[in-house]
């Protein structure tokens, strides 16, 4: 793990997860969905440049970065619904029709759940690195 690339996937990773706490503990929901989706992406875009040695694809769909990088075979139920929760959180919170939606399915138990989830994900994926 000494890729200076990798290493800044990782960090930016941990730094998406640890604010998605904070904001979580303050209620912000929706904010802190969308950075548990952006720390997701940015763990498999480090898996993503060391598998595969070159910059990970410019896209923001979670199940197609484990596509590419070979490791969607390798994901358990639990995995793999995580990737198509976290996926409509992140375009989808931008624009004023899905907000409303996205916040109202966003409960605090559920998205304690996923917080849950997503820790023990990027903690799996910094194992493979």
């Amino acid at each position: 793990m000494d890729n200076k690339k990798i290493k800044y996937w990782i960090e930016i990773s941990e730094d998406d997860l640890e604010t998605a706490e904070i904001l979580f503990k303050k209620n912000k929901l929706l904010f802190s969905g969308y950075l548990l989706q952006q720390s997701i992406e940015k763990i498999l875009k480090a898996y993503y440049q060391q598998k595969l040695n070159s910059f990970p694809p410019k896209t923001h769909n979670l199940v197609y970065l484990a596509e590419v990088c070979g490791l969607f075979d390798e994901l358990d139920k639990v995995q793999e619904n995580l990737l198509y929760q976290l996926n409509p959180l992140n375009l989808e919170t931008r624009y004023p029709e899905y907000r409303a939606k996205i916040s109202k399915s966003l409960t605090k138990e559920r998205l304690s759940e996923i917080l849950k989830q997503t820790k023990e994900f990027q903690e799996w994926i910094k194992q493979k690195l």
